[in-house]
């Protein structure tokens, strides 16, 4: 009998050696069963997870300043509650640790322990706001902060150091399809289109003989929204949301100054030059969306907090890309919006231009 217990005791020691061997292991949580939705489930943006092979060398077991840290090998069981950090390196400034150069305007972030590459839903616990982060990278070491998060995807979320997130792993099948704990209550956004028609060059000269008319987005394109979340924090304030960087609430003054992405510089020649201006061979092979002044649809690129700032980033806006644009007040804020355009067609191809030629994230909202 006394052997027995003296079995029992070994077994329970070396199982409370293996739970507390990596501090990092103490904040996760692993559900025994898959979990279930019970609320409304809601749409969410950010990074388009696609399948993507593990990085050999980034996945290993490892140590740093006398700390273990194990790979998670199961993300299906895995979340995890804590303080985000904001990596805010200068672009190109070093690799991340699965080879790629650092690029602060991608929504990105670094994990300790999470496979590198793969896709997690950050949720910010004081005002509700969710978004799609790849995890490329390792860290952040030395602090109580459980994730880095890129400058991009701290933007979005509306997050400072002292903001606390909940950690949700999404899972990406060969064939595409998504499951995991970032799942739950939420479909993932796709952020890709369907090109515009390009014009047809066989006519001879280089010179368009027809233009077809713009091809049918797959699926209906609509605005991201984030009307139904809720606050899991009890001390914030909820924010509701009806995209990016849209909140309706009354902001700050100051608190989305210079979120707004910078356009490529438009080229104004002298007044003494007459020779005329062609456009850049970008604009000249994408047909620009036609918009209509009594159109019912606009595309939104951003919101800041000064209205001249607002005005001026939309007028290099139009030079850009050759369409209208307008500036609409939302409480402290101002919206830079592109059109009006007749159908979300055009809307949705202007949408391509700005992601493909200025990287900038955009939705499609209603005119009013």
């Amino acid at each position: 009998m006394r052997k027995q217990w003296l079995g029992i005791c070994i077994a329970a020691s070396l199982l409370a050696a293996c739970t507390s061997d990596d501090g990092q292991q103490q904040a996760t949580v692993a559900p025994p069963q898959p979990a279930v939705c019970n609320g409304p489930v809601v749409d969410i943006s950010g990074a388009d997870p696609v399948f993507e092979p593990l990085n050999a060398t980034a996945n290993q077991d490892y140590q740093r300043d006398g700390k273990s840290y194990k790979i998670v090998q199961d993300p299906s069981r895995f979340s995890q509650a804590g303080f985000a950090a904001i990596y805010d390196a200068e672009p190109g400034s070093n690799l991340t640790a699965s080879g790629e150069t650092f690029d602060p305007a991608q929504i990105t972030a670094a994990h300790p322990t999470l496979p590198i590459p793969s896709y997690v839903r950050v949720t910010n616990l004081a005002n509700g706001r969710m978004i799609v982060v790849r995890i490329n990278d390792r860290g952040p070491y030395g602090n109580d902060r459980v994730i880095s998060l890129s400058r991009a995807a701290a933007d979005r979320l509306n997050t400072s150091n002292n903001t606390k997130v909940r950690i949700d792993p999404i899972i990406v099948a060969q064939d595409g399809t998504l499951s995991g704990p970032g799942t739950v209550c939420t479909t993932v956004a796709k952020q890709t289109y369907a090109l515009p028609a390009r014009p047809d060059l066989s006519g001879g000269m280089g010179a368009a003989s027809s233009t077809t008319e713009p091809m049918q987005p797959q699926g209906e394109v609509r605005a991201i929204s984030n009307d139904t979340l809720q606050s899991d924090d009890p001390t914030g304030a909820p924010v509701k949301s009806s995209g990016f960087l849209g909140a309706p609430t009354t902001l700050a003054t100051g608190v989305l100054e210079g979120s707004e992405p910078t356009p490529a510089p438009v080229v104004t020649p002298p007044a003494s030059q007459t020779a005329p201006v062609t456009a850049p061979a970008a604009a000249q092979n994408t047909p620009a969306p036609a918009a209509s002044t009594n159109g019912g649809y606009v595309v939104q690129v951003g919101a800041v907090s000064d209205r001249a700032r607002a005005e001026q980033y939309q007028q290099r806006l139009s030079q850009q890309f050759g369409v209208p644009g307008r500036v609409e007040q939302n409480g402290a804020v101002w919206r830079i919006q592109m059109g009006p355009f007749a159908s979300k067609t055009q809307a949705s191809s202007l949408q391509q231009r700005l992601q493909n030629e200025a990287q900038l994230q955009s939705f499609i909202a209603e005119a009013k």
